[in-house]
C-alpha cells in the first residue's frame, strides 16, 4: 500500500542524513520515478523534505524535523519496545504493533537501536491471570470497529446471575483489566460496563451515534473502579497456603498481604465475605488452612463435619454388583420332562 510505503520512506530519511533516489528505490523495491512521486506526496502533506542535484545531492529531511525522533532518551525508547503484545492481539491487530515498532526502529540512531534491541529480551508483560482462557478475538475485533466508527450495537447479555437480556447501546470504548475485557457503552440508563465474555450475541448496527465529547474513558473507568473498591464488602482472613499454584490463583483474584516476614506462606486475604472465605478453605482442601478469625475457622470445621457425614451416609450402587444381584434373583431354568 502507498501509505505504508510513505511511512517507510519517511523513516529511511529520518535515519539517514541524505539518500539518493536510487538507494531509496532499492530499499523500497520501486522505481526512482515512484520515489520522486512519493517525495512530492510527502511534501504536499507538510513534511519538510527536499531533493538536491549534483554529486553531493540527494533527498533529505530538514535537520530540525530529523532531530525530533533522535531526541528520544534511552528509557523512552525502552518503554516503547517492552515485550507484551497480548492486548493488541486480542483486538485482532496481531502483528500490526510489531510491524509499527519495526518501522519506528528504522528511524532510530545506532545507539537508540541498540537500546531498543536490548530491552526486548529483558522485560515481558503477560496480561493474563493464571489458568485464564483467551478472549474471543473475533468478538473483540467486531467491538473495536464499532468503537472506532461510533456505531450502535445490539447485544444479548448475561449478568453475573446468568440472567439474559437484550440491550441496545452506543459503543464508547474498550477496557482490559487483568486480561478481562469490558465494553463501556451508553444506554438509556446512562454509561454502563459490560463484560465481553458474558456477551452471548453481538450485532453492529448501521446507525451511528453522536459521541459525547466530554466523555473521557480512562477517567470514567478509574472513577468506577474506585467506587467499586470502596463499596465492596471485605472479610479479612489469615490463611496458610502450602501449594504454589493455589497461592498464585488466590493472590491473583483477591487482595493479599504478607503478615509474617519469616513465613511467606501465611498471608492475609481479603475475601468478599465470610462465606467466601469458608468456601475457599473447603474447596482447596489440605492446600489451604484458614487460621483466623476463629469464627471462620469454626465454620470451616462445621462445614467439613457436615460434608463428612453426608458422604459417609451415601451408599453408591455399583453397576457390576447390581448385575450380579440380578443374576442371583433370576428364575431357575425349566426342567426337562422325559
Amino acid at each position: 500500500m502507498k501509505a505504508d510505503r510513505l511511512v517507510e520512506l519517511l523513516l529511511l530519511l529520518q535515519a539517514r542524513p541524505r539518500c539518493t533516489a536510487r538507494e531509496l528505490a532499492g530499499e523500497l523495491e520501486v522505481s526512482e520515478r515512484t520515489i520522486y512521486r512519493d517525495v512530492e506526496a510527502l511534501g504536499a502533506a507538510g513534511v519538510p523534505v527536499f531533493a538536491e542535484r549534483g554529486a553531493n545531492g540527494g533527498i533529505a529531511l530538514s535537520e530540525g524535523y530529523r532531530r525530533a525522533l533522535l531526541q528520544f532518551g534511552d528509557e523512552e525508547i525502552q518503554a516503547l519496545f517492552i515485550s507484551g503484545s497480548a492486548l493488541v492481539a486480542d483486538l485482532g491487530l496481531a502483528g500490526k504493533g510489531e510491524r509499527a515498532l519495526e518501522k519506528l526502529r528504522g528511524g532510530l540512531s545506532d545507539i537508540q537501536r541498540r537500546a531498543a534491541e536490548s530491552v526486548r529480551g529483558r522485560v515481558f508483560i503477560d496480561q493474563r491471570r493464571w489458568f485464564q482462557s483467551d478472549p474471543s478475538v473475533e468478538r473483540l475485533s467486531l467491538l473495536r470497529r464499532a468503537v472506532w466508527d461510533d456505531r450502535i450495537i445490539s447485544l444479548q447479555y448475561k449478568d453475573r446471575e446468568g440472567k439474559a437480556s437484550d440491550r441496545l447501546a452506543e459503543a464508547y470504548g474498550l477496557v482490559s483489566k487483568a486480561g478481562v475485557w469490558y465494553l463501556i457503552a451508553r444506554t438509556d440508563a446512562g454509561f454502563r460496563s459490560f463484560r465481553v465474555d458474558r456477551m452471548v450475541e453481538v450485532r453492529v448496527e448501521e446507525r451511528r451515534f453522536e459521541r459525547d465529547l466530554t466523555f473521557e474513558l480512562e477517567g470514567y473507568w478509574r472513577e468506577m473502579a474506585a467506587r467499586m473498591n470502596s463499596e465492596r464488602p471485605t472479610f479479612a482472613a489469615i490463611v496458610r497456603i502450602d501449594d504454589e499454584d493455589v497461592r498464585a490463583t488466590l493472590c491473583g483474584y483477591y487482595r493479599t498481604e504478607c503478615v509474617r516476614p519469616d513465613d511467606a506462606k501465611v498471608v492475609r486475604v481479603y475475601f468478599s465475605s465470610k462465606n467466601a472465605a469458608v468456601r475457599n478453605a473447603i474447596a482447596w482442601g489440605d492446600s489451604v488452612e484458614l487460621l483466623e478469625p476463629r469464627s471462620a475457622r469454626a465454620a470451616v470445621a462445621r462445614r467439613a463435619r457436615d460434608m463428612a457425614e453426608r458422604y459417609s451416609a451415601m451408599r453408591l450402587k455399583s453397576p457390576s454388583n447390581s448385575a450380579t444381584k440380578r443374576k442371583k434373583r433370576a428364575a431357575p431354568a425349566p426342567s426337562i420332562t422325559r
